[in-house]
């Protein structure tokens, strides 16, 4: 019942969201509204309906942190195995961050080893733009949709060249969430 109720939430987002408005959504609370024209979206190639939603509203959100201030500098903040930072290879590229989600190439992942053992929502070789959507990535990113957007950028840092192990996975993570996550409003009493 509960993933019935998941899938039909996720559909009726689907048909409300972004899929064929051309333009990227806002981040709630104000947040800036990037406008990505739809002939630069990232390519999604052999994914279900449901997957290439959830990949598109990712992406958008994670446009959306990148147009915030200081989201940007995480490609500034690791090394590459040669020494060089992700944003040394965008400056190399003459392209942003945002630019540069929009040249990813999203496929079906789910015959790939990290995938099939659920410990991952994505996953892609270092220096390879072509990003793998694992089956779980769907409820992922629908039961946290910021989070899947941050998994979106920590790929992008793989793809422009970032290893893992270290730093590990969850600290590349942490970084993206530190630098592109508003913080929590304090409530006054």
């Amino acid at each position: 019942m509960g993933r019935a109720l998941v899938i039909a939430a996720a559909l009726h987002l689907l048909g409300a969201g972004s899929a064929g408005a051309g333009l990227a959504p806002s981040v709630g609370d104000g947040g800036a509204e990037p406008a990505v024209p739809a002939s630069r979206r990232a390519i999604l190639l052999k994914l279900k309906p449901l997957d290439e939603g959830t990949v598109r509203r990712a992406l958008d959100l994670a446009l959306a942190m990148l147009a915030s201030p200081g989201c940007s500098q995480v490609y500034s903040e690791f090394l590459r195995p040669d020494g060089k930072t992700p944003q040394d290879e965008l400056d190399r590229m003459g392209i942003g961050p945002e630019e540069f989600l929009e040249s990813l190439v999203f496929t079906d992942g789910s015959r790939e080893t990290v995938c099939r053992r659920g410990r991952a929502a994505l996953t892609a070789t270092p220096g390879s733009t072509l990003i793998y959507v694992c089956p779980l990535f769907a409820e992922f990113q629908i039961a946290n949709p910021r989070r899947s957007a941050a998994v979106v950028i920590h790929e992008s840092l793989h793809a422009l060249g970032l290893g893992e192990n270290p730093p590990s996975s969850a600290e590349i993570t942490r970084r993206v969430e530190r630098h592109c996550w508003k913080p929590a409003r304090r409530l006054v009493p």
